[in-house]
Formats: C-alpha cells, sequence, structure tokens
C-alpha cells in the first residue's frame, strides 16, 4: 500500500514574515527497510547480556525497545527471552535453548566527567534607593559534568552462528552550573536521555521503520493562464488543508488544459509520490527540471528523495521474498 500523505501548512517564523515566503508542504508516511539486510529475518529475538558499567540496565532499556517497536502499526519483534551470555560464541546454543531467531548481545562503557571554567555573573555596584545604576560582572567558579555512553552491540543469527550485525554506539550529555547552585540534570537522567538516542539507533539498524518526509509544493502557478490560475490557487488551498485527492484532480485537469507548466507538473509529481508510484514522480520530476531556466532545490531534493523511496520499496520486498 502506498505511502499515507498528510498535508500541512507550514508555519512562517517571525512577524514581519511575509505571506509568499510560507511554504505550503506535504508530509509523506515513509516505509524503509533494516539499515543491515541481514537482519530482515530475524523477528524472534533474545537480548543477551551487555557486559560494562550499566549493561544490565542497558540490557533491560533494549529488551524494552525490541519489544515496543512496530513497523506499519504492527509489533516487529518477538522477545522470547532476555539475560544469557554476553560473548557471541555462546549466542547460537543460547539462542536455539530458547527458540529464538536472533540473539542480541555486547558490552557498555559510561564515561562521567567533570570539568571546571570561570564564568560570570552579574552584580549591581551602585544603587540609587531600590534601584540599580550600575551593574558589574564578576569571576565565578563554574562546573560541568559530561557523561558518554558508548555500546557496541552484536546481533547473532541462530541458524548458522554468524554475526550479521554489529556496530559502535555513542551519546553524550552534559549539564553546567555555577556558584552555589546545584546541576539541573543528574547523571542517571544523562544516561537515560544518551540511553534513548543508541536505543533508537539500534532498533533501526536491525528492524524496518516508518518515518515521515516532507516535500514542498509549487505553490504560484506562473505562466498559467488568467483563467486557471484561480484553480491553481484553490488546489494549493486544497493540499495545505489535507486533501490531496482534490488537489491532485485539479492539477490534472490544469496540466490536460494547459500542457508543460513548470509548477503544475513538479506537483503532479509529488502527488504520483504520495501514491506510491515512484517511477512516475520520478519522470514528472525530471520532466519539471527539464522546464526550469536553472537548477532548482526543490525538484532537486524531491528527485533524491523519491529515489530513495523507491529503493527502499524495492529492498523490502526483497526481504520479504527470503
Amino acid at each position: 500500500m502506498g505511502p499515507r500523505l498528510i498535508s500541512r501548512l507550514a508555519v512562517c517564523a517571525g512577524l514581519m514574515m511575509v505571506l509568499s515566503a510560507c511554504a505550503t508542504t506535504v508530509d509523506i508516511s515513509a516505509r524503509f527497510p533494516a539499515r543491515y539486510a541481514e537482519t530482515a529475518n530475524i523477528r524472534k529475538i533474545a537480548v543477551a547480556g551487555f557486559d560494562g558499567y550499566g549493561g544490565r540496565e542497558f540490557q533491560s532499556a533494549l529488551q524494552a525497545e525490541l519489544f515496543a517497536a512496530r513497523f506499519d502499526g504492527q509489533p516487529y519483534f518477538t522477545v522470547v527471552a532476555t539475560g544469557g551470555p554476553s560473548d557471541p560464541r555462546d549466542a547460537a546454543p543460547y539462542g536455539r535453548s530458547v527458540g529464538a531467531q536472533g540473539v542480541i548481545l555486547g558490552t557498555v562503557g559510561t564515561d562521567f566527567n567533570t570539568s571546571s571554567y570561570q564564568g560570570s555573573e552579574s552584580r549591581c555596584v551602585r544603587w540609587e534607593g531600590d534601584k540599580c545604576k550600575e551593574y558589574k560582572s564578576f569571576p565565578i567558579p563554574c562546573w560541568r559534568r559530561t557523561v558518554d555512553l558508548m555500546v557496541t552491540p552484536s546481533l547473532v543469527n541462530v541458524a548458522n552462528g554468524r554475526v550479521v550485525y554489529s556496530a559502535q554506539k555513542r551519546a553524550s550529555r552534559n549539564t553546567s552550573w555555577c556558584g552555589n547552585n546545584s546541576p539541573s540534570t543528574g547523571d542517571l537522567a544523562m544516561v537515560t536521555d544518551a540511553q534513548r538516542d543508541i536505543l533508537g539507533d539500534i532498533r533501526r539498524d536491525i528492524a524496518p521503520y516508518n518515518t515521515t518526509l516532507s516535500a514542498t509544493l509549487k505553490t504560484k502557478g506562473a505562466g498559467l493562464s488568467d483563467a486557471l490560475k484561480p484553480q491553481f490557487t484553490a488546489a494549493v488551498k486544497a493540499a495545505s488543508s489535507g486533501d490531496m485527492a482534490t488537489a491532485c484532480h485539479s492539477w490534472t485537469s490544469i496540466n490536460t488544459a494547459q500542457p508543460g507548466n513548470l509548477d503544475t507538473v513538479y506537483d503532479l509529481g509529488v502527488c504520483a509520490e504520495s501514491a506510491g508510484d515512484y517511477g512516475k514522480a520520478m519522470t514528472l520530476y525530471r520532466q519539471a527540471q527539464s522546464l526550469a531556466p536553472a537548477s532548482d532545490s526543490a525538484i532537486a531534493e524531491s528527485y533524491a528523495r523519491v529515489q530513495d523511496l523507491a529503493a527502499a520499496k524495492a529492498a523490502l520486498a526483497r526481504g520479504q521474498k527470503r
């Protein structure tokens, strides 16, 4: 089934920004395969040991991440067991004993560092009554606390004992405070936050995922006849309110009445992309670029995006055949 497209009118920042600077964009729900193709058939997974300081906590968090992983709205993994060896050489026998297709394990390293630096604070040095008339800056001691989290996960295919996925992940967080104040974020909160980045990255490495991409529409209809411009504007309004079916029908009619208009052809490319017809979308984007007087960044970005979507669709289809 093709991507579900949701249209929205992007909000322009700044009170003085003119309306013409606002961009009408459409959000396209996209489907991508796991970044590591050899993990495609592993659905029953065991989360084994993670050596190192914080390893047990990371193991528990990874179990929760994989248990919650969904693709196309459906749970993706069945987590059949937790705990077990942390050595990849022992993973396959362990996986067979618990009925897993894959076993994920690894190591965790957590480094804490505190450094000092000189900050400053502004203090009143001259008062007149209850009002400060002069401020001066004074040096004060400050500290910065940094947490570095390093994780090396490996996924072993139980059927053949091969390591089909291995990576090195790192995330850092820091907090600062000065004088008699206390740090606003504690070590545990920083570790948990850094952990979240790594967990999401591992999940996308080993399982397909849904995400949202954005395409910018052409909204001016430059070069269209006076009779067709109101219809083009209405199509843009329909798109901005989420009614892409009406918008795409209107752009098709406009293109029939006046073929080869750059803005119309490009927007029809977005329509084809939203319907999952990536081949047609690429053809229309190429046509739009040929109509443009110069290189057009929006067209180039859309063409590159639809190439990625087409490649992802093909990769997902290959994975289903295995």
